[in-house]
């Protein structure tokens, strides 16, 4: 194991192996849980500076069900939890876009406060310039710290830019400059799928909030994390070793230019889960089997860090593998991003108007993890989740449906703590 400089503590990488072997007379298929802990820190004053835009949908939709005001609610109480050295801005946007409150210190936030409080819904939903807007304000004043768009809206872009891969694009180009975007769906009338690539795009989280009551919830979620991210544009290289093949990753991430794997921001006690399948050759001794490289940006401006480690297991014959104990550890987890991968099959038959094929594919599912639920607490909650869109594809509540399946699968593949 080794890692370059830094003044922070680095994050412990543990290698799960499903059995602590491989074999000596043919091929092993492998897989392996990477768990990557980040550091604990002392979260304090110390905490890296937040540059944060804000940016709220006022499209007329919004007056339904309270939604602006648990918005309003929401982004007051962010405000109120900032401390004089961050910033930050408001942009409001329906078929126009208008800077509430240009990029400040969160000083006078009593006065940002009531300016928020005065919003009102309008008209229709330009989400990409008001994106723009408010990716500008945070840009124009970058700390050495934390620099984040959250976005928040309730229905489809359909004013100006609605291309969802050119808006992806652009937020990736922001990303690139040091901006991170997070997007909050509300309701079932939005493009999650449009909402997912800007997260994914812009190295934020994504939120799916069925009721708008949750929206001060989800803003302090957020918010929290923030303040105790300890890196971020993380990567992880998995670099094979003496004939050994990498098969796949379990989770799916998006690959970067270097064919490494975009991961979510390192926070306090939010451990990450990968798990990697590698297919071995027949060895006669031990070997080098893996390396695996993290790399991370620390927020307070420090150089680019990286932490490798490897992974050498003993050789045994065949029989005497298959006698060996799995890890219930990496069955788990195998279990529950198969479930994943099954719940994106679900979106694609709902899609293609094969409502049976999804319902189907839950079904099968379902009974599989029924028989691990006993044993293993996360599968039990998996279990629950499943029964629930059973329910709800039950009562034709397709666009509920549909968004609750991709959300739970994006949450599963980047190891968040609600997947359910």
């Amino acid at each position: 194991m080794n890692s370059s400089h830094t003044s922070q503590p680095c994050p412990q990488i543990e290698l799960i192996p499903l059995r602590a072997a491989v074999c000596s007379d043919q091929p092993t298929t492998l897989d392996v849980l990477v768990r990557i802990t980040p550091p604990t820190v002392k979260v304090s004053a110390e905490r890296p500076r937040l540059n944060l835009g804000f940016v709220i949908d006022r499209s007329g939709s919004m007056q339904e069900f309270c939604k602006i005001e648990y918005a309003r609610q929401a982004v007051c109480y962010a405000i109120e939890q900032l401390l004089p050295s961050d910033r930050l801005s408001v942009t409001i946007f329906d078929d126009e876009v208008e800077v509430l409150v240009a990029s400040t210190p969160a000083t006078h936030k009593a006065t940002i406060i009531n300016q928020v409080k005065q919003v009102h819904p309008r008209r229709g939903t330009a989400l990409h310039q008001g994106w723009l807007e408010g990716g500008m304000q945070v840009s124009q004043h970058l700390l050495e710290g934390l620099n984040r768009v959250i976005l928040l809206s309730d229905g489809l872009a359909n004013v100006g830019e609605t291309d969802p891969d050119v808006i992806a694009s652009h937020v990736h180009g922001l990303s690139k400059r040091g901006v991170s975007t997070s997007t909050l769906g509300v309701g079932n009338d939005y493009n999650e799928d449009l909402m997912e690539a800007i997260a994914r795009s812009g190295d934020g989280n994504y939120y799916y909030i069925e009721s708008p009551s949750q929206l001060p919830q989800i803003f302090a979620r957020e918010l929290n994390g923030l303040v105790a991210t300890v890196g971020t544009k993380v990567s992880l290289g998995v670099e094979p070793q003496n004939g050994v093949e990498l098969v796949e990753v379990l989770n799916e991430l998006t690959v970067n230019q270097y064919g490494r794997f975009y991961l979510p921001n390192l926070v306090i006690d939010n451990p990450i889960n990968v798990v990697v399948r590698l297919k071995v050759p027949a060895a006669n001794r031990s070997k080098l089997l893996c390396n695996f490289r993290l790399a991370w940006n620390p927020p307070q401006g420090e150089p680019r860090q990286t932490y490798r480690v490897s992974l050498q297991l003993p050789v045994v014959t065949a029989t005497q593998f298959e006698q060996m104990l799995t890890s219930p550890i990496v069955e788990e987890q195998v279990m529950l991003l198969q479930a994943a991968r099954a719940k994106q099959e679900v979106v694609r038959r709902l899609d293609a108007g094969d409502l049976a094929g999804a319902g189907q594919v839950l079904n099968t599912l379902h009974d599989v993890m029924s028989d691990y639920a006993l044993s293993m607490p996360e599968v039990a909650l998996e279990l629950e989740s499943i029964e629930d869109l059973q329910l709800q594809l039950r009562q034709r509540k397709l666009d509920a449906f549909r968004k609750k399946s991709r959300y739970q699968s994006y949450q599963r593949n980047f190891s968040r703590n609600d997947a359910k």
